[in-house]
């Protein structure tokens, strides 16, 4: 998709330039060390009813359904059709699970519904950040956990030559994501939506190949755009691009960011 003034606007680049399903399938294996994180900070237990805001095809509810068991119950909310019509249900043992088309900012459960509900960078997408993080502690009951993830898109971090136009770069390209800060942001708004005994946890996620910084940045695709809509000299970034593509093919390449997760419970 283009402006009217016929250029490509970054988020879509981000939206379309793979198939949701390689996307996700890569990010996953990239932040294999924070969900893991995230799987041990959740507060589930045999018979709990969990709740997973952007589910994608569902691949975290299997998961959690394996860990509640039959008695529990575990519902997946995604705002794309297409990925939930391709969610596939759990195994046999595993809890009942369903999967809906819904906005995080307005769920469709009544109150005090979960024990627990859960985002894996989900928030840094929605239109309302604050209104998400409200709408997940309201309909977990008293008591009930908040468990938020997102990667601060202002903290990536590149090893490349030119400091000040990797900054230049860098800095404009974070913002293809609606919500880029939401990640240092989301303490504030748990204690803004009323939850209590928040806690804050970092988790550095290191890159160090162009495939699986594409997975999570599509920096890949920063060089191009940046010349031809005129953020930056575009020789200049041109030859940023073929330094990434460089290091990429001698093995070189380095980049790193930091995920921030949040957990809080309801009063």
């Amino acid at each position: 998709m283009t402006t009217e003034t016929g250029q490509v606007r970054p988020a879509d680049v981000w939206q379309k330039a793979d198939s949701a399903k390689k996307f996700l399938d890569q990010a996953a294996i990239e932040l294999a060390s924070v969900k893991q994180e995230l799987d041990e900070m959740l507060r589930v237990s045999t018979g709990s009813q969990v709740l997973d805001v952007g589910c994608g095809m569902g691949n975290d509810v299997r998961a959690i359904a394996e860990r509640v068991g039959p008695t529990g119950r575990v519902v997946g909310l995604d705002s794309s059709e297409d990925l939930i019509a391709r969610a596939t249900p759990a195994g046999s043992g595993a809890a009942p699970v369903e999967f809906l088309h819904g906005q995080a900012g307005a769920l469709p459960f009544a109150d005090d519904t979960f024990d627990a509900a859960r985002a894996e960078r989900v928030i840094e997408h929605v239109p309302d950040p604050a209104a998400a993080v409200a709408e997940m502690l309201r309909v977990v009951k008293p008591g009930g956990q908040v468990l938020i993830t997102d990667p601060d898109h202002g903290l990536w971090a590149p090893d490349l030559a030119d400091r000040e136009l990797t900054r230049t770069i860098m800095n404009w390209w974070g913002d293809h994501v609606p919500n880029p800060w939401v990640a240092r942001r989301l303490r504030g708004l748990f204690a803004q939506a009323g939850a209590v005994d928040i806690t804050v946890r970092l988790r550095p996620v290191v890159l160090t190949s162009l495939a699986s910084a594409d997975s999570l940045t599509w920096i890949g695709k920063a060089a191009a755009l940046a010349g031809a809509q005129g953020i930056v000299d575009e020789a200049a970034a041109r030859a940023w691009g073929e330094e990434i593509l460089r290091r990429d093919a001698e093995g070189s390449f380095l980049m790193f960011g930091t995920f921030v997760v949040v957990s809080g419970f309801k009063k």
